[in-house]
C-alpha cells in the first residue's frame, strides 16, 4: 500500500512540474508562433526546449529525488528521451494543423498526447535509481 501512494505522489509532482512545464513551453511557443511569427516548427523546437530544461531541474531534484551526479547517465537518458519525444510531438503538432486546426488548438493536443508516454518512461527509465532492485 505504501509503494502505490509513493508512486501516486510521484505521478502527482510529476504532473505539477508538466503543468509548468506545458505552461513554459505553451507560453514560449505562443510568443514565438502568434507574436512574433516565427516558423511553427522552430517555434515547437525552442518551445520544447525550454520545457525540458525545466522538466529536467525539478523532476531530477523534486519528483524522483534522484541521487545521480547531474551530468552524468541520467541527463544522457532524459536527454535522448526528449530529443524522441520532441520527434513525436512534432509530428503529432504536424498532423493537427494538418486537419486544421489553429495553431494554439494543436499545441494543446501535442501536449496531452505526449504527458502520459513521457511520465512513465521517466519513471521506469530515466530516472531509475542506480541499482535499484525496487520493480517501479
Amino acid at each position: 500500500m505504501e509503494h502505490k501512494l509513493t508512486e501516486l505522489l510521484k505521478a502527482v509532482k510529476f504532473a505539477v512540474v508538466g503543468v509548468v512545464n506545458t505552461l513554459i513551453d505553451y507560453g514560449v511557443f505562443a510568443l514565438l508562433a502568434q507574436v512574433l511569427f516565427v516558423n511553427v516548427y522552430l517555434a515547437q523546437v525552442i518551445s520544447y526546449s525550454c520545457g525540458i530544461l525545466n522538466s529536467y531541474i525539478w523532476n531530477r531534484s523534486w519528483t524522483f529525488r534522484s541521487e545521480n551526479r547531474f551530468f552524468g547517465p541520467t541527463l544522457v537518458r532524459f536527454l535522448a528521451l526528449n530529443l524522441c519525444m520532441l520527434g513525436i510531438s512534432t509530428a503529432v503538432l504536424a498532423f493537427f494543423l494538418k486537419i486544421g486546426f489553429s495553431k494554439l488548438i494543436a499545441k494543446g493536443c501535442t501536449v496531452a498526447v505526449t504527458m502520459v508516454i513521457s511520465f512513465v518512461v521517466n519513471r521506469l527509465w530515466v530516472f531509475k535509481p542506480q541499482n535499484s532492485t525496487d520493480t517501479p
